[in-house]
């Protein structure tokens, strides 16, 4: 497949895969009824799927390394930081401690499309 059609699919689910995030957590802070659901339960789950299998896609086109660009190593450990975040928000009690998880997944994101667009690092 072209570098182009697979960057842009995954351009695409990557803002699908944010905007389920941001709805699932809306809706916890409020009755959580839609995050309950199970087809935005699966629909995320499938959507991160698809985003981690073009992520994979796009470094073997590129034959990119993340041990060698140091921009796709600190992306890969905030998109760690990003599942971590959105499992320990998910799963608090009190709503301001999960606007306070909510307000820190928010500035992960920012940072990883930071990295996606200037591919400078950041900290390493």
């Amino acid at each position: 497949m072209d570098y182009l059609a697979v960057k842009h699919t995954h351009m695409a689910i990557a803002v699908l895969s944010i905007v389920l995030f941001y709805i699932r957590s809306f809706s916890r802070l409020g009755s959580g009824a839609i995050a309950k659901n199970k087809l935005v339960f699966i629909g995320s789950h499938a959507t991160d799927t698809l985003l981690l299998i073009s992520a994979i896609s796009l470094m073997a086109i590129a034959k990119i390394n993340p041990l060698e660009q140091m921009w796709l190593l600190e992306k890969i450990v905030l998109v760690i930081a990003y599942i971590a975040l959105g499992i320990i928000t998910s799963k608090q009690q009190k709503t301001n401690v999960k606007v306070l998880f909510l307000v820190a997944t928010t500035v992960v994101i920012a940072l990883i499309g930071k990295l996606a667009v200037t591919k400078t690092a950041l900290f390493l």
